[in-house]
């Protein structure tokens, strides 16, 4: 009984606070509390809602479906990004994710390598070593040209000459084939393409660079034997050279001209011949005296004693000595001492690199709105920075002529139309947000107007024609008979203490009576 009075008086109690509210009043509350329900909600969700990262990135579609067959039997959430190649999972799942993809076995490593040469065993037949041997070769082979930038696979093919020492001919040289998948929008340049080239063959013994063919996805033709893939090298090496000097004159030009009034081309031919020149002089000395060193010395003595006129020397010796005697009997002593030099000789072999400037051409045109400027000089300056050698046929061509405005005016109304669409996004954004703002306001002010008007119905006391204490007791005699103790009570209580709030509750009560009748 005393549980049932409590409610009944704390429902009264309730009727009684509520009653105290306006209809406006009470709208706004039930507004806010609605948006504050809902706000609540809101941020519960986003607060609940996982933070997902990344589990695996750049799966075959096999192991993508494999992964995420698991991750639905372990009731764990996942999303897919990259086209399905990436699996996102909750933050605090993905280390116990990856450790049990990998005690699954996910990724399965296709790569093969060397080794699965550790599989194999010493009954296999030669045969079977060999044909592990070479896919060993040509995994390995696959991930390494992987690991080029732009490269997102690759196969290699390795046709080999068998190891028999029974073979009859074992002539046939060792090729290779490649292919490479590269990612959209890649294009592999000739360095790349030489790089893949000469690893695979510096990778198998007796292979050259000439047996090595490389194609790509679209089936286009990098490499391969008997192609000439050094005159794009050289293009490219040509206008990297070109490049380069343009762009040294232009930066000397635009400190002098300033920027956007000189237009530099040079066109040069390069010599990729390699050029070997061997050379054989004669060593000499300080003086210009040939150096001569000698290499064999021969000395002869002949005697003669008796009858008879003595012999002649020997043609071509130098003879010391005297021959004494008569045309009776006679002696005689011929001494020949014989030497040879050897002249000192000088052997050189220098061996050119290619890429030497055979001749070159370079043109400046000037804006002939710039005032004050030498040709002359601006023709020797650029000779002097270009290293230009009449000598070997190069030109200079210094020309003075006006510039069009077309591509300046052009590029202002460019600038002009971007940043009137940045102003006019920006204000369009801005406007948005100012109606927003308006309407918040609106339905704010809609709201406490009707407030105002409920508030405004309501009759104040000073436009009473009696006091609010006559108002109290005329309403007091006008109540039904009750039981004494209970209108003595708290009730009596209650309009003692507090005469304002029962005068502002029977407000309302005529106020709600006037609209009755």
């Amino acid at each position: 009984m005393a549980v049932a009075d409590n409610l009944g008086s704390m429902r009264q109690y309730g009727s009684k606070f509520i009653s105290g509210f306006t209809t406006g009043q009470k709208a706004v509350t039930i507004l806010a509390v609605v948006a504050l329900a809902l706000g609540g909600l809101f941020y519960a969700r986003v607060v609940a809602a996982p933070s997902y990262a990344p589990l695996f990135t750049g799966l075959a579609p096999t192991d993508a479906a494999a992964m995420t067959a698991k991750l639905e039997a372990s009731n764990i959430p996942y999303q897919l990004a990259d086209g399905g190649a990436t699996i996102l999972v909750p933050q605090p799942d993905v280390n116990q994710q990856r450790l049990d993809m990998a005690q699954a076995g996910l990724p399965a490593d296709s790569t093969v390598g060397l080794s699965i040469l550790d599989k194999v065993g010493i009954t296999s037949s030669q045969i079977t070593q060999q044909a592990d041997y070479q896919r060993a070769l040509q995994g390995e082979l696959a991930t390494t040209i992987e690991a080029i930038q732009g490269v997102t696979s690759a196969q290699v093919n390795l046709a080999l000459v068998s190891n028999d020492v029974f073979a009859i001919s074992n002539n046939q040289a060792p090729s290779a084939s490649v292919l490479v998948t590269l990612a959209p929008g890649t294009t592999l340049s000739s360095g790349q393409i030489q790089g893949i080239v000469h690893l695979v063959a510096s990778s198998i013994p007796n292979l050259t660079p000439a047996n090595v063919t490389l194609v790509d996805q679209n089936g286009n033709v990098l490499a391969a034997p008997g192609m000439d893939t050094s005159s794009s090298s050289n293009t490219t090496a040509t206008d990297s050279y070109n490049q380069a000097l343009e762009t040294s004159l232009q930066g000397m030009l635009s400190s002098l001209v300033g920027p956007n009034n000189a237009v530099v081309r040079v066109n040069a031919v390069l010599d990729f011949n390699q050029v070997t020149t061997q050379t054989q002089s004669v060593q000499t000395n300080k003086n210009g005296t040939p150096v001569t060193a000698p290499t064999q010395v021969q000395t002869a003595t002949q005697n003669f004693s008796g009858v008879g006129s003595p012999t002649g020397g020997v043609l071509g010796s130098i003879t010391t000595g005297t021959a004494t005697g008569t045309t009776g009997n006679s002696t005689y002593k011929q001494t020949n001492n014989t030497t040879n030099y050897a002249l000192g000789q000088t052997n050189q072999t220098v061996i050119q690199a290619p890429g030497q400037v055979q001749h070159m051409s370079v043109a400046v045109l000037l804006n002939s709105r710039v005032k004050g400027v030498s040709l002359n000089q601006v023709r020797s300056l650029v000779a002097a920075a270009a290293g230009v050698v009449a000598a070997r046929g190069d030109t200079i061509s210094v020309v003075q002529m006006p510039f069009s405005t077309l591509a300046a005016k052009q590029a202002a109304i460019a600038a002009a139309a971007t940043a009137s669409s940045g102003s006019t996004s920006q204000i369009f954004s801005l406007a948005k947000t100012l109606l927003l703002v308006l309407g918040i306001l609106a339905v704010l002010f809609l709201i406490l107007r009707s407030s105002s008007r409920e508030y405004s119905s309501e009759i104040p006391l000073s436009a009473l024609p009696i006091s609010h204490e006559e108002l109290i007791e005329s309403h007091v005699k006008q109540l039904p008979p009750v039981d004494a103790p209970a209108l003595s009570g708290d009730v009596v209580d209650f309009i003692e203490s507090q005469p304002d709030d029962v005068a502002k509750l029977l407000r309302v009560w005529m106020s709600s009576s006037n609209k009755g009748n």
